[in-house]
């Protein structure tokens, strides 16, 4: 029995090791392959909450810079940003803001119009339906706000809350 346990015992820790490792590195290599997928705008698909209709990157408008913000309506974080989003509004009007989230329509359509941000033509209301943002823009906690220039480049990802300032800073880029 003893000799058993000898052969047993490293051969358990040895597959341990080995899964843990490729757990590891599987994670690392999407990471990687997020980070690479999203220096572009990437191709993505959410439901328009004002419409209903599906929106598209191809749904875009050209030529302008765009800020998409990966929100939750209860989060305070996101209320805070929202906020200050609705006090330097004339700022924004030169780009298109996307906000998403898959909190569902109704609470997203509470927190556009707590804000008064629905009524402006640049910034859309997008729901994700089947939850696929962290596959399209990788795993963030909210918010997380991704600025890409006119040409459809990544200038700036922020994690959490972003400053007003530094938000319109790397629009303007």
């Amino acid at each position: 029995m003893k000799q058993k346990l000898k052969i047993i015992l490293p051969a358990i820790v040895i597959f341990l090791v080995t899964f843990m490792g490729y757990k590891i590195f599987a994670m690392l290599a999407q990471k990687d392959k997020i980070a690479a997928q999203i220096q572009s705008m990437p191709p993505f698909t959410f439901t328009n909450t004002s419409t209903g209709s599906i929106f598209t990157d191809g749904n875009l408008q050209p030529n302008l810079s765009s800020l998409i913000i990966y929100f939750h309506p209860d989060c305070e974080f996101c209320q805070e940003q929202a906020a200050g989003i609705s006090k330097k509004i004339d700022d924004f009007n030169s780009f298109q803001l996307l906000f998403v989230s898959h909190a569902g329509s109704v609470a997203i359509k509470s927190f556009s119009d707590k804000y008064a941000l629905s009524s402006h033509q640049n910034i859309v209301f997008l729901e994700d339906t089947n939850l696929i943002i962290s596959s399209i823009f990788g795993k963030s906690g909210v918010p997380s706000s991704f600025i890409y220039n006119k040409h459809g480049k990544l200038v700036k990802h922020f994690k959490g809350e972003a400053k007003i300032e530094e938000l319109l800073k790397y629009l303007n880029l």
